[in-house]
């Protein structure tokens, strides 16, 4: 092992006088793997519930619901990554799955939570679920020209899954005897690369078409940047990723199911329940799917020689675009940076990204043949609640090589 070790570190020592002049700024090859995951809602924070003597006031949850309504979103990125470093020239090639899902409940609901209904009035709510899960296969290929550093990042996905206008519903209703009737039912649309089936209620997957959905559905988008040196310490880049081919998925399955709960407001242990049978039902469509468009551009300047970076950029996405869903925001990134000569830095930064404000602490430990990323954050769709730890957030990456 120690044999082992010494000739990488010798090999890195050759790599490095040959084609960087600071031993710690990068690697001449390198495998990277890693995964962010982030949690949020738009209501609730920590704080909330960091407290002695908890209460649970009703109304004033009602009161601070979003008109749009309560909504918590998940968000994962696990990627393996190959990164090969010659002089000014960079080649990666990377692969991973990217999983988003936000689920919302009405106002409606909180409404009702806090301040009642009338007797004998009947109230509908309603919850949505919104969904992709795909898998991304990514090149990345950068060089130097003088001043100019150009980077193209052409990438090819496949959707796996996609739910649109699903969701569900719940009636209520109370009378004067003080009896609660409760429906609960699920109608959910969920697009896939496979048909999906039902099998003693739950969701399977039909394991004879797996080989043939991944030989077909795949889309195409084109990603990259230029960065441009104005001096030795500052420089202006512009960023982009435009969807070229989109992706298709070609089965939709509409799953149904409920529940029925009969109860006296005096006696909530003893409610009866009755469930109906969930049901999948398959047939043939061609949903097109596309990841995110984006554009951005960024100020970058050093300062004290390589110390400090500070960071600002702004642009937007386009969340499905060239589709009846496109949802269109605004995007900004402010960041500082402490760079101890390339072996540990320190970043923080506060962003507005893919419709989560996001305020961040990473570190970086490099020693050259191992490099650790490590960061927490808090986040969340609204920015006030972002600041109050309504959501978290997490990464780590895992590099190596000589």
């Amino acid at each position: 092992m120690k044999k082992i070790l010494a000739c990488l570190f010798a090999v890195s020592v050759i790599s490095t006088a040959a084609f960087s002049k600071n031993f710690f700024s990068q690697r001449f090859f390198e495998v990277k793997v890693g995964s962010n995951v982030d949690f949020s809602n738009n209501l609730f924070a920590l704080n909330d519930f960091m407290q002695k003597d908890l209460v649970i006031d009703l109304r004033k949850i009602a009161d601070e619901c979003p008109d749009k309504g309560f909504n918590m979103r998940a968000d994962a990125a696990p990627s393996l990554a190959l990164n090969l470093n010659i002089g000014s020239v960079h080649v990666g090639l990377s692969t991973g799955v990217e999983v988003y899902n936000s689920m919302t409940i009405g106002k409606d609901l909180f409404d009702f939570l806090g301040y009642g209904n009338k007797v004998g009035e009947t109230l509908d709510f309603s919850f949505r679920n919104d969904s992709d899960i795909m898998a991304v296969s990514q090149l990345d290929v950068g060089f130097k020209l003088g001043s100019l550093k150009i980077n193209v990042k052409p990438a090819v996905f496949l959707p796996l899954i996609s739910v649109r206008d699903g969701g569900g519903s719940a009636t209520v209703l109370n009378d004067t005897d003080g009896k609660l009737d409760i429906n609960v039912d699920m109608n959910m649309n969920v697009y896939s690369c496979v048909e999906l089936k039902s099998n003693d209620g739950k969701i399977e997957i039909d394991q004879d078409t797996i080989q043939t959905a991944l030989l077909k559905g795949y889309g195409f988008d084109l990603g990259g940047g230029v960065a441009y040196s104005l001096s030795k310490s500052f420089f202006v880049e512009g960023t982009c990723r435009v969807p070229i081919l989109p992706g298709h998925l070609y089965h939709k399955s509409t799953i149904t199911s409920g529940t029925e709960y009969k109860m006296e407001l005096k006696d909530f242990g003893n409610s009866e329940k009755t469930e109906r049978e969930m049901t999948v039902t398959n047939e043939e469509a061609n949903l097109v799917v596309h990841r995110p468009l984006k554009v951005n551009v960024y100020a970058d300047k050093n300062l004290l020689g390589t110390l400090f970076n500070a960071r600002g950029g702004a642009g937007f996405g386009i969340r499905r675009p060239f589709s009846e869903d496109a949802k269109f925001y605004p995007e900004y990134y402010l960041g500082f940076t402490l760079n101890l000569a390339e072996i540990f830095k320190v970043r923080v930064s506060s962003e507005y990204t893919d419709q989560l404000f996001i305020h961040q602490l990473g570190t970086t430990l490099n020693v050259r043949v191992f490099q650790l990323d490590l960061g927490v954050s808090t986040q969340s769709s609204n920015f006030k609640k972002s600041l109050a730890v309504a959501g978290v957030g997490a990464y780590a990456y895992v590099s190596m090589g000589f």
